[in-house]
């Protein structure tokens, strides 16, 4: 069936920002400290300036259905592709229960204090079903959440900015003080920010997972990857240091972290619980949209994976509107079983979010570490093919970039595989255990799927 064209530039731009822009994950480098500002700045330099453009250009010149899968498929062949695209895919129903908790622990501190992790885990569990639900509906409706989302988003962060401002004017100081030498990169502090910066601005490559829903791919593809990423450096450093005026470093909490902040802020206003409750549905509804976003284009990737051959045949069925009903699906029974296994082993939301997060970056970063050698490979072997947007200078720094962005994605999960600073038996071994488990199920999914394949020749 062929796909209705629905996606316009500012749905684009709308839908890559929802992604990218994560409002879960500030509260998490603000807890880093001062010397994060000097890391954001290094890390947006070194790795997402590069994947944005990177990004821009392989996907106004590849305007096919399957963004990511279409890049590594010409570049490394079918097998390669299956394999990393089960990374990209298999990394979201495991990364989604980490955002499902900090809105559980949003929702708990708000209208049931005192909730148990596992009256949280109930409400993501809920919250998992919805976003399937969600998935199942035309693009053309499903893509308005993406748009509230951002639109959440933005009154979210304008709420950030005035709390400090209010909390700076009604007490005269920050509630960290923040000098010159504080802000100077810290070593120590890498070992746990560089991770979290990747994790932050994941997703450049996201929107070309719809090409082929989208009214003029090669045009707009890299305008609105442009304008979006401009837009989410500024606000990832705006709002974090809003959290900084207004919450002691030591007290931030990574899963309810910004909630926190309009709490302190309006903790002796007359309307404290009416603004708490508003921006805290707010929040959890941009979270939600996030979840709904990243869904909408992972599960599309793996499904023309999945049709093509590579991935399981289950992965690629499709609605009659087009919409991936079986790995929107398999995602959610997925996302159930880890929220409900992770919870066996975390002692609390924040401890969670972290086991959570760790796994699934490092599985999801697997996929990364093709993208990148990826464009360099189609540079060379594609040379006469036209690109509708190329970046700027000679070859070689265009594939300076790459390089650049492939060692900040390698050192990120060197980390995550070490967990540096923290109790290996707790940290470290559940996440290789898990890492290994989940590629060796995608060995044997990828070499079945080959075989067939042949098979059929």
């Amino acid at each position: 069936m062929e796909r209705k064209k629905v996606l316009g530039f500012w749905d684009l731009v709308l839908f890559s920002f929802c992604a990218i822009f994560g409002l879960e994950a500030i509260a998490t480098s603000a807890a880093i400290g001062p010397s994060a500002i000097s890391w954001w700045l290094i890390c947006i330099v070194g790795y997402f300036l590069p994947f944005g453009l990177i990004a821009a250009e392989l996907g106004s010149t590849y305007p096919e259905q399957g963004g990511i899968y279409v890049w590594i498929k010409r570049a490394w062949g079918k097998k390669w592709a299956g394999r990393s695209i089960w990374y990209y895919w298999i990394s979201l129903p495991i990364w989604l229960p980490a955002i499902y908790i900090a809105i559980a622990d949003i929702l708990g501190n708000m209208f049931f204090p005192g909730i148990s992790l596992w009256g949280e885990i109930s409400i993501g569990v809920i919250l998992i079903w919805i976003a399937v639900l969600v998935n199942l509906c035309p693009l053309k409706i499903s893509k308005w959440i993406p748009n509230i989302g951002s639109a959440a988003q933005f009154v979210i962060v304008g709420g950030m900015i005035i709390s400090a401002v209010v909390y700076f004017l009604k007490n005269g100081h920050f509630a960290n003080t923040i000098g010159i030498k504080d802000v100077v990169p810290n070593v120590n502090a890498a070992v746990v920010f560089i991770p979290v910066i990747i994790y932050n601005l994941m997703g450049c490559e996201l929107i070309s997972a719809a090409a082929g829903e989208t009214k003029n791919p090669q045009r707009d593809i890299p305008r609105a990857l442009i304008v979006s990423a401009i837009v989410i450096a500024l606000l990832y450093l705006i709002t974090t240091f809003s959290v900084w005026v207004v919450i002691p470093i030591k007290e931030i909490n990574v899963a309810s972290g910004i909630l926190h902040i309009f709490t302190i802020t309006f903790n002796d206003h007359s309307l404290k619980y009416t603004i708490t409750v508003i921006f805290g549905l707010v929040i959890s509804s941009a979270f939600f949209a996030g979840i709904v976003t990243w869904n909408l284009g992972q599960n599309r990737t793996v499904a023309e994976s999945a049709h093509n051959g590579d991935l399981p045949k289950i992965l690629g069925k499709m609605t009659p509107d087009m919409a991936p009903i079986g790995a929107s699906i398999v995602s959610g029974i997925i996302s159930t079983a880890v929220i409900i296994i992770y919870g066996l082993i975390a002692k609390n939301a924040a401890e969670l979010f972290w086991h959570v997060i760790s796994f699934s970056l490092v599985i999801g970063l697997f996929s990364y570490l093709m993208l990148f050698p990826s464009f360099i490979i189609l540079r060379k072997k594609d040379k006469s093919i036209n690109r509708p947007y190329r970046i700027p200078g000679p070859d070689w720094f265009a594939i300076l970039l790459a390089i650049m962005a492939e060692a900040f994605v390698f050192i990120a999960v060197l980390i995550l595989f070490i967990q540096p600073g923290h109790d290996f038996i707790r940290f470290a071994l559940p996440i290789i255990i898990g890492v290994l488990v989940t590629v060796i199920i995608g060995e044997i999914f990828v070499a079945r799927c080959m075989q067939k394949t042949m098979a059929n020749k």
